[in-house]
């Protein structure tokens, strides 16, 4: 009789080491179930957080008020430096580095991008450096309104890969047209722009302004083409 009691001791010993894992094992698993629909709920708001934020952004980036442009702007600066821009806005700010109607505007898109080129960014930092080599040279045309060489100048650049915006022209004009630029790594461009004026029957001098104190934020490309009085 003892061996079919020992046998049933030793079941009753394996039900219940069993019942005993089973109390230990089924709490682990519905924490690590727990903690991983926690996760995915955690991934799913940071989601929604940053869809809802590019699309109020694009709202004030595609606003007609040039000021709340260059602020949505500045706005995704700050994001930058937090390491949080959302990439899928790099493509709109190279559209208005590259065409916006106002000049401060575009410089203000292209120090963006800058900034984002140069952080840790993974996939926006990419695409930052690419949309700032691809960006178009942009020629301000500062002069009064309906000036001929300012028409004549318009007529002859656009099309050529070249931006063409008129600036409203402030202060006294230069005694002959002037065309400038701000950064030393496009001096080459812009003798180039002149040479294609000058063909044009439109001379006009190339002035260094890249040591300029005090001036905001230039954009890469761009040249300002000022309409003397002559």
């Amino acid at each position: 009789m003892s061996e079919p009691r020992d046998g049933w001791g030793k079941f009753e010993i394996a039900v219940q080491t069993l019942s005993a894992l089973g109390a230990i094992a089924i709490p682990i698993a519905l924490f690590v179930v727990g903690n991983r629909i926690t996760e995915r709920q955690r991934q799913d708001s940071e989601t929604q957080i940053q869809a809802d934020r590019v699309e109020r952004m694009l709202g004030h980036l595609a606003s007609d008020s040039g000021e709340e442009r260059k602020l949505a702007i500045r706005v995704l600066q700050f994001f930058s430096n937090e390491h949080e821009f959302p990439a899928e806005l790099v493509p709109v700010l190279v559209d208005i580095a590259s065409t916006d109607s106002r000049n401060d505007v575009a410089a203000t898109a292209s120090a963006a991008l800058e900034n984002v080129a140069q952080a840790p960014q993974g996939d926006a930092s990419t695409a930052a450096q690419k949309g700032l080599s691809a960006l178009p040279v942009r020629v301000n045309v500062k002069a009064p309104p309906k000036n001929p060489t300012a028409v004549a100048a318009t007529a002859s650049l656009a099309g050529n890969d070249v931006v063409v915006a008129d600036q409203q022209q402030t202060g006294a004009p230069p005694p002959s047209n002037e065309l400038r630029y701000y950064r030393r790594e496009d001096a080459a461009q812009a003798q180039q722009i002149a040479g294609r004026l000058s063909k044009q029957g439109i001379p006009a001098e190339v002035k260094d302004f890249s040591s300029v104190v005090g001036q905001g934020p230039v954009r890469p490309k761009s040249f300002d083409l000022v309409v003397g009085k002559e």
